[in-house]
């Protein structure tokens, strides 16, 4: 992956980061408004999309631990569904029309999407721009008495 293909699949995955920060933020927000107080973590979305365009490495970890949890709990809701017993009742009600392996369909997607996310994040042309060690700082030289054919007046 080049330079520029790196910079543009991370960016992706950074306005995707976003999405989810913006969408727990409405429902936080929502919460409020009906009285009551709910914290969604996918809020820390938004930290992540700054963090991931300023190159920082804190931020990067934790939108791998994100993608992570996103993984597992992905891969254990399409077992799920795929090993449930249709109909799907709760208590004698029916939850759903929809067949549980119907819903494994959009749960397959994300979780590709998921997956996508974490190697766009782990890819070595990517960790390179995670790693630039910053810029050594130039002290500059003393200010001596002696420069090159000047006069010092005391």
């Amino acid at each position: 992956m080049r330079h520029k293909a790196a910079q543009d699949a991370l960016s992706l995955v950074s306005y995707l980061f976003l999405f989810i920060g913006l969408i727990a933020f409405i429902e936080m927000i929502v919460h409020v408004v009906r009285g009551t107080f709910h914290i969604n973590f996918g809020i820390l979305g938004i930290g992540i999309f700054a963090g991931l365009r300023r190159y920082s490495r804190i931020w990067r970890a934790c939108a791998l631990l994100f993608t992570w949890y996103g993984i597992i709990t992905l891969s254990i809701a399409l077992v799920i569904c795929l090993y449930s017993q249709p109909p799907s009742t709760f208590f004698a009600q029916r939850l759903s029309n929809v067949s549980a392996s119907w819903l494994s369909i959009p749960l397959i997607m994300v979780l590709l999407l998921t997956l996508w996310q974490y190697r766009v994040l782990t890819h070595p042309a990517v960790r390179r721009l995670f790693n630039e060690e910053p810029r050594a700082l130039t002290v500059p030289e003393p200010v001596s008495a002696e420069i090159d054919g000047a006069v010092v007046k005391q």
